[in-house]
């Protein structure tokens, strides 16, 4: 019975080579965990132990936490782990996990919420009705709330911090959601927790029956994409950094290689000489850019000034010839403010909202400037708009 995870369907979707590497080839690679996940590893131990203690009537202290934390850090730690951002040492990452876990047990200290019914729960939920296909389950907390309440807990130590609309729409925690309808026969509701222990935030959201088979629907559609696959091309991104297969990519074959040679083949490397050049060159055009698009914009402003002082439009040059012209704009309240809803509501009291629907500022500027709607009707919107002067500068030859 072939099974899927999050992980592993996450794969395919950020690069189909790392997805073959990893799941067809499953190919071993002898590499370290990097910083952040070893942070993420050590911080799950310790609330892991945290609860696992909890279970036993036994409740740690803040210190006696931290010190098991810092414990397991350095049992642990091996210089070979690769640290991506080099302004920061291990000992930042370190105290990093013991500021996130000193937040989360002040905010949660009593732990009496619920009864603890799984911790690094492992399971498989059949994805269809034949069982071919099911889905790897692993819950970093589940929790009973009672009268069919049930939570499921992740921890995320991440510098990123998720929007609401993410979650709304996360697949790991909705598929977990599942699991817990199927497997717990008072079910009545399930609430997925994401706990963003970097900014000491808690956020949550919930699935409908509906979402849950639509979700289901989606997972065995992607898998029928994976198993039709036959090309597998490499997908450069940031990630790259992070993955374990960039040694063997063929996308990062040049710097692997530059890696290996001597100091005096390195320097001669003709791919390197050429990135050198173009860089250096780049930036010196990149500077001229700069310094010249000032420049311009001061000539610019001095144009239209002359043009505004002699009462003139076009302006001539040796070669060519310029020609000023200005144009109102008109700048009206944003969407999604208080202020574009009292608008709507004023021009929808007035009758005139179906005219200005679009919110064109050319429209508004023919409607306010040229006064083409009554006076009592243009003092109402009186403070909803202002009017800004612009100028457009159109070269041509002579």
């Amino acid at each position: 019975m072939p099974s899927f995870s999050h992980s592993k369907i996450g794969a395919f979707e950020t690069c189909k080579l790392k997805y073959k590497f990893a799941y067809i080839d499953k190919i071993k690679v002898e590499v370290e965990d990097t910083i952040e996940t070893y942070l993420g590893s050590m911080v799950h131990e310790a609330l892991e132990k945290l609860y696992r203690d909890k279970r036993f009537e036994k409740l740690m202290t803040l210190e006696e936490l931290l010190a098991y934390y810092n414990k397991l850090w350095e049992e642990n730690w091996k210089d070979s782990i690769i640290i991506v951002k080099k302004d920061y040492t291990p000992d930042n990452y370190r105290k990093m996990g013991e500021r996130q876990l000193t937040d989360y047990y002040n905010k949660h200290k009593s732990f009496d919420q619920g009864r603890i019914i799984g911790l690094e729960t492992q399971d498989f939920l059949p994805l269809d009705e034949q069982g071919k296909y099911k889905f790897h389950i692993r819950i970093d907390r589940l929790m009973d709330m009672g009268d069919g309440l049930y939570e499921v807990h992740d921890y995320k130590t991440g510098s990123s911090l998720s929007k609401q609309e993410e979650l709304d729409k996360d697949r790991q925690l909705a598929m977990y959601s599942q699991w817990v309808r199927q497997n717990f026969k008072d079910f009545n509701k399930v609430r997925l927790v994401w706990h963003f222990l970097a900014f000491d935030k808690e956020m949550d959201s919930y699935r409908t029956k509906e979402e849950l088979e639509n979700l289901r629907e989606e997972i065995l559609s992607q898998i029928a994409d994976i198993e039709s696959t036959e090309d597998f091309p490499a997908n450069v991104s940031w990630l790259c950094d992070w993955c374990l297969y960039k040694s063997i990519c063929p996308m990062w074959k040049h710097e692997v290689e530059l890696e290996e040679k001597p100091e005096n083949e390195y320097l001669n490397d003709p791919g390197l000489k050429l990135v050198d050049a173009y860089v250096k060159l780049k930036e010196k055009i990149d500077a001229y850019r700069i310094d010249a698009e000032g420049e311009l914009e001061k000539i610019r402003e001095a144009l239209i000034a002359f043009c505004e002082r002699e009462g003139m439009q076009v302006v001539s040059g040796s070669e060519s010839k310029i020609s000023v012209k200005s144009f109102k704009t008109i700048k009206l309240p944003r969407k999604n403010t208080k202020e574009r809803a009292e608008l709507i509501d004023t021009l929808k009291k007035l009758g005139r909202l179906e005219e200005v629907s679009s919110f064109n500022t050319y429209a508004w500027v023919k409607i306010l400037e040229k006064k083409e709607w009554e006076k009592d009707e243009l003092d109402q919107l009186e403070g909803f708009w202002t009017a800004k002067k612009n100028y457009r500068l159109t070269v041509y030859e002579k």
